[in-house]
């Protein structure tokens, strides 16, 4: 950030001071490192003690130069950190510091490259699940308002490497790229799949082409918020009713459901039962709508009664909140 580049001006200029300083009086004055540092001090502070050492006339004009160095440099010092202070800038500082720390020990979170309009329903999304995510973003305005909403957020362009490394891309469990500019989904796609081979991304394409760019760089999907948009608005006017019952089914009143994933886990209460006897509908009330086979990945939807799960099949349930977290929890009470 501005403020930190600011902080790290100031001490270089100050270490250069120093060091500057106690090399020229080291050698004009022939005294050893200590006094010379002695020198330096007394001479930028103006505190007036006494000098050390034989003067000359080298070593007086050596003098008047530190003195306006040292005027310079501390006056420059005082009103920036004066100025942070005012601005709330050190405290910007000293929380970036930490949101550094906190993301450097994530793994296993997401990234959200970007901060348009589509990136802000991801994270809506992502906060009310409660999910480890960082924001890159190179918008000042949002950098700002997300780290005042305890949001981990880096600054710059997801298309640099050192950028993507500094959201912990490595550790990362996914990412989305959801830039407006198409190269820089793909530039990002590339760069991200070259630092993380295993990361799973899904990619925002702009155009009809960018799709089959961005799936050929390295994204395991592609969405198009136009595409997706224009076929709703043509379902809508050709079908009517099959889309209002779609929109009935995810909102019942003031109770939203949601399409949720449930993996059959080793000694959970799912493992070797078929779909009569974990009777899911009666102690959950999900209903299951398609089952993923962990044999060959395949999508089984509208799943017989009799079909036993595996352990690695995901089931893909729709209802409320807390009743997916009963279905994930049912038979710890027996262990």
């Amino acid at each position: 950030m501005e403020e930190k580049r600011k902080l790290k001006l100031v001490l270089y200029a100050f270490a250069f001071l120093l060091i500057f300083g106690m090399i020229g009086y080291k050698f004009l004055l022939q005294v050893d490192w200590v006094d010379a540092f002695y020198m330096t001090v007394i001479t930028i502070s103006t505190v007036g003690f006494g000098e050390i050492g034989t003067t000359s006339n080298a070593s007086e004009i050596f003098s008047v130069l530190m003195i306006f160095l040292g005027v310079g440099i501390v006056g420059y010092a005082f009103t920036t950190v004066v100025a942070m202070f005012v601005e709330g800038k050190i405290r910007d500082y000293w929380k970036g510091s930490k949101m550094d720390k906190k993301i450097s020990a994530l793994s296993d979170h997401y990234i959200i490259c970007g901060s348009g309009e589509t990136a802000e329903v991801i994270i809506d999304k992502f906060i009310d699940q409660r999910l480890d995510f960082v924001v890159i973003t190179d918008n000042r305005e949002d950098l700002d308002d997300y780290s005042h909403h305890d949001i981990l957020v880096v600054e710059g362009h997801s298309t640099e490497e050192s950028v993507l490394q500094h959201a912990g891309v490595e550790k990362a469990k996914g990412l989305i790229a959801t830039l407006d500019v198409e190269v820089d989904n793909i530039v990002t796609v590339l760069t991200a799949r070259n630092l993380n081979d295993t990361i799973y991304i899904i990619a925002n394409a702009v155009t009809k082409s960018g799709s089959d760019k961005l799936l050929k760089v390295g994204a395991d999907k592609t969405l198009s918020a136009v595409e997706i948009s224009g076929k709703r608005m043509a379902s809508l006017m050709t079908k009517p009713n099959i889309m209002s019952f779609l929109d009935v089914v995810t909102r019942v009143g003031d109770v939203e459901l949601d399409l949720e994933e449930v993996y059959v886990k080793k000694d959970s209460y799912l493992e070797n039962k078929n779909l009569i006897e974990a009777e899911i509908p009666r102690k959950t009330g999900l209903i299951v709508l398609a089952i993923k086979k962990i044999d060959d990945g395949t999508m089984l939807f509208n799943p017989p009664i009799d079909y036993t799960f595996k352990i690695g099949d995901v089931l893909i349930v729709l209802g409320r909140e807390e009743q997916v977290d009963k279905l994930r929890h049912l038979g710890d009470e027996t262990k």
